[in-house]
């Protein structure tokens, strides 16, 4: 794989982090809209909701950075000896995926709890 390629790649599997997650946070926070507006009881459809919102987060999130994380793996020695590359491998995006899914599991158990309460 060329380095262009690779730059490529992960360019995008970036901006789509991106975007999951700022569509994530809006449906989040159009949901804790419709609870503090709405009516105050349970509502199927806002649980429904809040339980694919949550795991459309997790799991495309998760893949995203899985793929920026195995793209790592594909850096040229060359690449790798220079200022930026030495910094692309420090960053662990592992961390950073495992972060990322306990903030938005911990973020629907929220909202779910709002809708049960």
């Amino acid at each position: 794989m060329s380095p262009e390629l690779r730059q490529t790649i992960v360019h995008a599997r970036t901006a789509e982090y991106s975007g999951i997650m700022r569509t994530v946070i809006f449906a989040f926070a159009v949901i804790g809209a419709a609870l503090h507006f709405g009516p105050g009881d349970y509502s199927a459809p806002l649980m429904v909701l809040t339980l694919t919102v949550t795991a459309y987060g997790v799991l495309a999130g998760g893949s995203a950075l899985d793929d920026i994380h195995a793209l790592k793996s594909d850096m040229t020695d060359d690449f790798k000896a220079t200022t930026y590359g030495a910094g692309v491998l420090a960053r662990d995006i592992l961390k950073l995926k495992l972060a990322s899914s306990v903030m938005l599991g911990l973020t629907g158990l929220a909202v779910v709890l709002a809708i049960l309460l």
